[in-house]
């Protein structure tokens, strides 16, 4: 589609050098503002056409992370308020799930194209408080700013959560989270107990006494054991706190951290910030249990407050080096001058709007997180700085935080002590940048294994499988165990599907090898006005095949069904997903060319076309005739191939060699031979512009549609239709495009086949034609409008938007109506 953007930009550096020229010719001013009044009458005619006030949406399943890098179009989203909401979802559905909670993990781990996601923020609610114990039980959607609210009365607080309080506590819990907490390691170690429903829809109970073995992988397991549905969490007593700060050379930092930090039982929080680019530096803050009277009295921090200033203050350290120095140099000094003593819960509720940019759209701001061993650390920070030096990376912040090693769980991310490396950076949203960020996150990744570290698995699923398996080599265990109680792997996001080794063979795996395969679903309904300019040629041919003037034919209907569909299609996807400005752009220049061509047609054939029809006397000539056979060879072919392949220059000296041997009229014929020579001859001239722009984009277009199937009888292969892989009952299906894949997929449905997804997706446009007083709903099928038939006032067009299961069902009750499939409409 890039063609059209070159042939666009060509077109109008051309047309604007014709103005210029005309312009300064004073004899061509009759002409010149002839064709400006022809160009007032189309723009007229796009205005006046058209449905602009079809305000039918589609419902949004897109599922997206904070950083609006992960766009994923799930097939069904929940809201569970109670588990029996969640028990029937997964027992009445067959398809992968997924789980998200606050959205924070960056990197896919939130869902799965096609999903029954399982969106759990309204699963919120606080079950019991044991002051005693100091133990709460919660949903797992409630977030730790909620939970501080219910806590902090009690004068307790939570004992290992993240710095921001935002997050979900299912979410913290399935990623095995950290903070700044001394003394602790992952969260999993103040985790007392879970309760989780598995793929089977069963609810189990799960601890250190009881399936501990489910405990040690659900916890961590980025939900891919089960939906954590109930979660009891140890508490500690909320203190007051004194911050403390003091600037070590990294070469000094391991002895202060030891001497200092480590095992001062009086230290709740910590953290050292090395300062980017150098690396040199560290800022080490701690906040000290303490009885001095508070300078800050506010017990947890409020929400809604303007963080305006601190956005401006991220943007100016985003500004190079210069930005880095700022910070190290007047910001940071500023900002920890004065003493402060507040609340635990005040230091642990920070808002993570405060790091929210105005927009994420042409830039974003992403973390990484590294664990090295904590002996290795000063030989890994110029391994860390070397890598980021070749990339250019926009490093904002490093932030180092101490962990204990975790024994329990499977994915664990501290087999040993471990100190964390939060990076915090900028980068743009361009498929260039995000090409440089895999490319320096491979290498940063053989970094951290050469210290035999390892990374956290909320970020950017960057790894290779074989980086993977050797930095969480208990991941065979954990895998192990999900195959043992989701056999089929329904539990599933886009970490799991990457490193899953039960599914790395399974056939809709192949998708990721095949140039093509995806197709963006919103084109399914996009495509609609462009194959109207497919069915009109049809609907023309048909026309002048029965005898009917072609001056009749209603060309401005043509028109007005052109824009009218355009602008449905727009209104469909407008919220539903993402805009794809390239197809609406293709949609824009090949509806504005052909409201140049019906224009020039409604004004010839409603004029000089009405006076050469009074002559024709009832006979065609055998011109008019090979005419006609033009139009439908034109016609025809546009069904398979694009439309510029048309040998326009053959059909015109086809006209002119044949002889009359019919007592037509001599002028009409003269008349209608000259119209078409014209109108060939500039369609040849432009299909040829349009050929060489497809070509100057050095791409191969994609010629297959994929269909994900399976069939308990042999599929049927022939020219258009290959198998590309079969295992088992389960098939791979390549369907030509364009045509063939609406009729192959016609005669598919007579065999008894069950289709699953077609070009990745899960869901499907279809036209089918109806006599006009038929009224056609079926089941979880979505009637999106009606749409005319200009030629045929006894009929009308159908377009529906349908689950990719329910296709084969619905063109077998179709042609059981005897009803005609018009189109599938194949992205």
């Amino acid at each position: 589609m890039r063609l059209f953007f070159k042939l666009f930009q060509f077109l109008s550096k051309l047309t604007g050098k014709f103005f210029r020229f005309i312009h300064s010719k004073k004899r061509y001013a009759i002409p010149f503002y002839s064709f400006m009044a022809y160009i007032v009458l189309v723009i007229v005619i796009i205005k006046t056409a058209g449905d602009p006030n079809f305000d039918k949406v589609l419902e949004n399943k897109t599922v997206n992370d904070i950083t609006q890098l992960n766009p994923i179009q799930v097939g069904t989203v929940i809201q569970p308020t109670n588990t029996e909401d969640i028990i029937n979802a997964i027992q009445s559905t067959t398809g992968p799930i997924s789980i998200g909670g606050g959205r924070f993990s960056m990197g896919g781990q939130v869902a799965f194209d096609n999903s029954l996601h399982i969106d759990m923020r309204q699963f919120n609610q606080v079950l019991n408080l044991d002051t005693d114990k100091k133990q709460v039980t919660v949903q797992p959607g409630i977030t730790w700013r909620d939970l501080q609210n219910y806590i902090d009365p009690h004068d307790l607080s939570i004992k290992i959560m993240q710095t921001y309080a935002n997050f979900t506590v299912g979410g913290s819990i399935s990623v095995n989270c950290h903070g700044r907490y001394i003394g602790h390691g992952p969260i999993i170690s103040s985790v007392q107990n879970i309760k989780l429903i598995t793929a089977e829809g069963k609810l189990i109970n799960a601890n250190r006494n009881e399936n501990t073995d489910i405990f040690n992988a659900a916890i961590g397991g980025y939900g891919g054991i089960g939906v954590i549905v109930e979660t009891t969490l140890q508490l500690e007593e909320n203190v007051k706190v004194e911050r403390k700060t003091n600037l070590i050379q990294v070469k000094d930092y391991l002895s202060f951290f030891k001497e200092n930090i480590r095992n001062n039982k009086k230290v709740i929080f910590q953290n050292g910030d090395l300062y980017p680019p150098h690396f040199d530096m560290v800022k080490n803050i701690a906040w000290i249990e303490t009885d001095k009277e508070l300078t800050d009295t506010i017990r947890v921090t409020p929400t809604g407050l303007d963080y305006s200033l601190e956005h401006q203050l991220l943007k100016v350290i985003t500004w190079g080096d210069f930005g880095k120095w700022v910070r190290r140099k007047i910001l940071d000094p500023l900002w920890y001058r004065d003493e402060v003593v507040k609340w635990r819960n005040r230091e642990a509720s920070y808002d993570v709007n405060e790091l929210e940019p105005k927009s994420r759209e042409e830039s974003t701001y992403v973390l990484q997180e590294y664990f090295i061993p904590i002996y290795n650390i000063e030989s890994f920070i110029p391994k860390m700085k070397a890598v980021y030096d070749q990339y250019n990376v926009n490093v904002i912040n490093v932030s180092l935080r101490h962990a204990y090693p975790d024994k329990e769980s499977m994915l664990s991310w501290a087999p040993e002590e471990v100190i964390a490396f939060v990076i915090y950076y900028k980068q743009e949203t361009s498929d260039e940048a995000k090409e440089n960020v895999k490319q320096w996150t491979l290498a940063m990744t053989d970094a951290i294994l050469s210290e035999r570290g390892t990374w956290y698995l909320p970020y950017q699923p960057q790894a290779t499988v074989d980086q993977f398996n050797k930095g969480y080599p208990n991941a065979e265990v954990y895998f192990a165990l999900k195959d043992s109680i989701d056999p089929k792997h329904r539990f599933n996001n886009k970490l799991l599907d990457k490193y899953n080794p039960y599914i790395s063979q399974r056939v809709e795996k192949e998708g990721n090898t095949i140039k093509g395969y995806y197709r963006n679903e919103e084109q399914t309904v996009l495509t609609v006005p462009e194959w109207y300019l497919v069915f009109n040629p049809k609907e023309y041919s048909d026309y002048l095949e029965s005898g009917a003037n072609p001056s009749d034919f209603p060309f401005y209907a043509s028109l007005d069904e052109y824009w009218s569909l355009y602008d449905r299609s727009l209104k469909l996807v407008s919220e539903a997903y993402p805009s794809n400005e390239e197809y609406i752009t293709m949609l824009q220049v090949i509806g504005v060319s052909v409201t140049l061509e019906y224009t020039i047609k409604i004004l010839y054939e409603n004029t000089i076309g009405k006076v050469f029809s009074f002559l024709h006397n009832g006979i065609n000539s055998d011109e008019e005739e090979t005419i006609n056979q033009a139009h439908r060879a034109y016609s025809d072919l546009i069904y398979h191939k694009a439309w510029y392949e048309f040998d326009f220059l053959q059909w015109i000296g086809k006209v002119w060699a044949v002889s009359n041997t019919k007592d037509s009229n001599w002028f009409r014929k003269v008349e209608r031979k000259t119209l078409f020579t014209f109108e060939f001859l500039f369609k040849a001239a432009y299909g040829q512009l349009i050929e060489w722009a497809a070509k100057s984009t050095y791409e191969e277009p994609v010629t297959d549609i994929y269909v994900l199937a399976t069939s308990t009888e042999e599929i049927p292969t022939n020219n258009a239709v290959k198998i590309h892989t079969k295992k088992d009952d389960t098939y791979l299906i390549a369907i030509e495009r364009w045509g063939a894949f609406t009729t192959n997929l016609i005669e598919l449905a007579d065999k008894d086949i069950q289709l699953h997804s077609i070009g990745g997706n899960d869901e499907i446009s279809v036209s089918i034609i109806v006599p006009k007083d038929v009224s056609f709903h079926l089941d979880k099928i979505k009637m999106l409008y009606e749409s005319k038939i200009v030629t045929d006032n006894d009929s009308k067009r159908l377009v529906y938007f349908m689950p990719v299961t329910e296709l084969i069902p619905f063109i077998s009750r179709i042609k059981k109506e005897g009803f005609e499939v018009e189109h599938i409409f194949d992205y």
